[in-house]
């Protein structure tokens, strides 16, 4: 690791870590104590806010339980007057809706109070004011899942919280209401049932009433198990669901639970207090930012602290140690660059400690550096200048001997038309041979190979045919010469060599976006593995020794191979890919470069 980062970590390691874990720690811990001291305050508060609701409810239901025993609802249920039998029903009803007036008055939560005889009468109180909600008639009645459960509880109250059955309640207003069924008093037959219908307003003091008690941002909802809010402190989410809230519920084992969770968007302390009214819960919801707060102040100073202890940290390192390092490092990116190859580079020398003779040593060991390698660079290109002549003389004979063989032939045979013609060829190939060029366009070489061909067939009628397949827009191009005749040589030399049929070769001139690639093919007796692994592997003594034809040991392809990543590069040269007797395919891949011939 270098001096910096070594400097940046001891820095990191022995003063921020210490000063940002203390101060995390501290904001943590505090954090802790805040929301344990405000759950135990809030379990206080809604224990008493619940008990006060379920007071409320438990009035009501005194109430009520005076009301089915009253005289005047066992005298109105016992009333056979119908209203569609005329008017003296009418006026009975009438009369029976008049005394049961009294009963609003009991307690001013009380909205209506509707009487459902046996026979389907029906006889209401209410204080005609906008809270009131028009009651069902009796057949729409029975058809209510809430008709059935108040029946089966035998005079036991039956609570129904706002908008949880709108048919009863409505959905304007906050309303509670409550289902019981009349007996009679003398005989407990049943007479009826009754239907009270009573305003929030007494839940929303209670609530309003603890709301002052409690820090800023508290707020309460009256909520049944699926997550319908019946009354909202804020009024805002009446009727609404939060169903999508993933805060944990209090249950009959478990009356009261609290923890930090996203309510409605926002972090919050959320409580949930189970009231035992129905499944109805009592849930509070206090924005942590709030809770916080204080906290907030607090991380404050200890950031402030942590600050001006940073700053005193970066303070000695720029002006103590990175003094002393800079020198240093100065020297090491300056190596860097040495690595890269730019042996140019020099350190400014200035100072009088002992960095001074470190950067004359380092601007001494650079200049030497430079020197050496232009040296062994120098007597690599001329090593390379050298291999190139040397392999292209030991090519040029091999030529030479083929093509003369083949003449020899022929005036044995007093074929002189044919003399003449091979020896045109012959001139063709030893122009280009023995050419100072080391480059030359991809026409002339297929010249070249052309001329070749046609001296070969000559000598061998039956033995082969061949085909060209050129694409025109390469015919300026460049390639290194003598790169095919080798190839095509190989594949008469010893692909057909003991076939028995005429064999064919073909040669492809392909143009790619920025390469060329020659393709010869022929379909004579092909070479096994361990001859292309020969051919691959070749060493460097048999290549050059002077006393191989390099006709029967396939030293042609290798010298080619060898010819073309000299001259290209190692991402140019030669493929093959062969079967024994499915023939031989030689891929020749060149850059595409064209201009001035070298």
């Amino acid at each position: 690791m270098n001096l910096r980062p070594k400097l940046l970590l001891a820095f990191i390691l022995f003063i921020v870590v210490p000063v940002a874990a203390s101060g995390v720690v501290s904001f943590l811990y505090y954090e802790n104590v805040i929301e344990k001291k405000y759950n135990e305050q809030t379990e206080l508060t809604m224990n008493a806010v619940g008990r006060n609701i379920t007071n409320f409810f438990d009035e009501m239901d005194r109430l009520t339980d005076a009301n089915l025993t009253s005289s005047v609802v066992q005298r109105t249920l016992k009333i056979n007057a119908v209203p569609s039998e005329g008017a003296g029903s009418l006026i009975t009803i009438g009369l029976a809706e008049k005394e049961m007036g009294p009963l609003l008055f009991q307690n001013p939560a009380i909205s209506y109070i509707a009487l459902y005889a046996n026979n389907g009468t029906l006889f209401r109180s209410t204080r005609n004011d906008p809270t009131s909600f028009k009651p069902l008639s009796y057949e729409k009645l029975q058809q209510q899942a809430a008709y059935t459960e108040a029946v089966s509880r035998n005079a036991k109250p039956l609570w129904i919280g706002p908008y949880e059955q709108q048919e009863l309640t409505g959905n304007e207003f906050a309303l509670f209401t409550q289902l019981r069924l009349v007996k009679d008093l003398e005989s407990l037959n049943d007479l009826g049932l009754m239907v009270t219908q009573f305003k929030s307003s007494g839940v929303d003091e209670i609530l309003s009433d603890f709301l002052g008690s409690v820090p800023d941002g508290t707020r309460y909802y009256m909520i049944n198990r699926e997550g319908l809010v019946l009354l909202d402190s804020e009024k805002e989410m009446d009727g609404l669901s939060l169903s999508g809230e993933t805060f944990a519920h209090a249950q009959p084992g478990q009356p009261y639970i609290s923890g930090r969770a996203d309510f409605l968007q926002t972090d919050s302390l959320v409580s949930c207090y189970w009231l035992g009214i129905n499944d109805w819960m009592l849930v509070s919801a206090k924005p942590w930012s709030s809770l916080m707060s204080e906290n907030v102040a607090f991380m404050k100073w200890v950031s402030l602290i942590t600050g001006i202890c940073l700053l005193s940290a970066i303070l000695f390192n720029v002006f103590f140690v990175n003094r002393v390092a800079k020198s240093i490092i100065r020297v090491v990116r300056k190596m860097r660059l040495v690595e890269q190859g730019l042996l140019d580079i020099r350190v400014p020398v200035h100072g009088k400690d002992e960095t001074v003779l470190l950067a004359n040593s380092f601007n001494s060991m650079t200049e030497r550096l430079g020197k050496l390698l232009n040296e062994v660079r120098e007597e690599q290109i001329r090593k390379q200048r050298a291999e190139m002549m040397l392999m292209q003389a030991q090519i040029k004979p091999h030529f030479l001997f083929n093509t003369l063989e083949s003449i020899n032939a022929l005036a044995a045979q007093n074929e002189g038309a044919k003399i003449m013609q091979m020896v045109r060829r012959l001139s063709r190939l030893l122009r280009t041979s023995m050419h100072q060029k080391e480059e030359i366009t991809v026409y002339e070489e297929l010249e070249h190979v052309r001329s070749y061909l046609d001296i070969q067939k000559y000598r061998f009628e039956d033995l082969f045919s061949y085909q060209l397949e050129v694409d025109e827009a390469v015919l300026e191009h460049r390639i290194l010469k003598l790169t095919l005749q080798p190839l095509v040589e190989n594949s008469i030399q010893h692909g057909f060599d003991g076939l028995d049929r005429p064999g064919v070769i073909r040669i492809r001139v392909e143009a790619l976006p920025s390469r060329i690639v020659l393709t010869v093919e022929d379909n004579g007796i092909g070479m096994d593995g361990l001859t292309l692994l020969r051919i691959a592997e070749g060493k460097k003594d048999e290549r050059w020794s002077p006393m191989e034809d390099g006709e029967h040991s396939g030293l042609g392809l290798r010298n080619v191979a060898d010819r073309l990543s000299i001259h290209y590069g190692v991402h140019y040269g030669l493929m093959i890919c062969s079967n024994p007797g499915e023939g031989t395919m030689i891929r020749c891949t060149i850059p595409r470069n064209k201009g001035e011939l070298k």
